[in-house]
Formats: structure tokens, sequence, C-alpha cells
């Protein structure tokens, strides 16, 4: 993956566009964008595409957790 990808902003794009909102702020819960089960599941697929390969099962994601969050996540896996 390069350098120069903005994941947190391709993942913020994303999450809008899962929501079909304008936009989504990356200091905010998941839960209060309006995040439910069936759109993380959506949120993971993407992720895979993104970042390339994750596993899923370590990623700590609640309700609470921000894009901020699932970026930092999902950036110490693919180190």
């Amino acid at each position: 993956m390069s350098e120069t990808v903005n994941t947190l902003e391709m993942l913020r794009k994303e999450t809008a566009k899962i929501l079909n909102v304008e936009t989504v702020d990356t200091h905010v819960g998941l839960g209060e964008l309006g995040i439910d089960s069936l759109n993380v599941v959506e949120l993971i697929v993407f992720c895979e595409q993104l970042y390339g390969s994750i596993d899923p099962e370590q990623l700590n994601i609640t309700q609470f957790t921000t894009l901020e969050q699932l970026d930092a996540q999902l950036q110490q896996q693919t180190v």
C-alpha cells in the first residue's frame, strides 16, 4: 500500500456512502454515526479491500469506536 493513500479519508467517504449521507465526523463513535451491525460488515469488507489482509477478529469495534481509532487499528495490522 502506498504511503500517499489517506486511508482515514477513504474510510470516512465509504462510511458516509454506507449511511447515505454527505459526510461523517471521524471523531464520533460508530453508534452515534448510525452504524449498525450490518453496516459494520459492509465496512469490514471495504477495509479488507483498502488495507489488504486484515484479521477482523483482532479489531476492537464498539459503538464508541471512532473512524480514527478504527483506521489506527487497521494501520497497525498491516505493518
